[in-house]
């Protein structure tokens, strides 16, 4: 088994760390910043998404779907928040965050002029968004 692999929490699932496994893929409690974040991930290694099967990432949506409902119900979470990361684990995943009522939201921490963005680019380049825009049209 190449290293990589060796050292997934996927792949080689800690039991200590293990909350489910079923035909969909695994859910894995993995330094949770609150009660119900948990990981969602598939049984096939890849370490993007655009490294897996469509399948698979079905999948991994059809069990957040499933933990997210549970986690609303058990937290009182207003929503779940989904966010795919992949710095740390090379194994495409999700995190499954319950956002509760008195939680600011997440958006503007992201998107907002001092948020994520902040670190691309002032200018987006309107040439290379068209084309990226055609191609995602299925356009060549």
């Amino acid at each position: 088994m190449p290293e990589e692999k060796l050292r997934c929490i996927f792949c080689n699932v800690d039991k200590r760390n293990h909350i489910l496994t079923n035909e969909d893929g695994i859910v894995l409690l993995d330094d949770p910043v609150r009660p119900g974040h948990v990981l969602v991930g598939g049984h096939e290694h890849g370490s993007g998404l655009s490294d897996i099967s469509p399948d698979t990432a079905s999948s991994i949506m059809r069990l957040a779907n499933r933990m997210a409902k549970i986690i609303v119900k058990t937290t009182n979470a207003e929503k779940v928040y989904v966010v795919a990361v992949g710095d740390k684990d090379k194994h495409f995943h999700v995190h499954l965050v319950p956002k509760m009522e008195e939680d600011p939201k997440l958006g503007p921490f992201v998107f907002g002029e001092k948020g994520w963005v902040s670190f691309m680019p002032n200018e987006v380049e309107a040439i290379k968004v068209e084309r990226v825009t055609s191609l995602l049209k299925g356009e060549s």
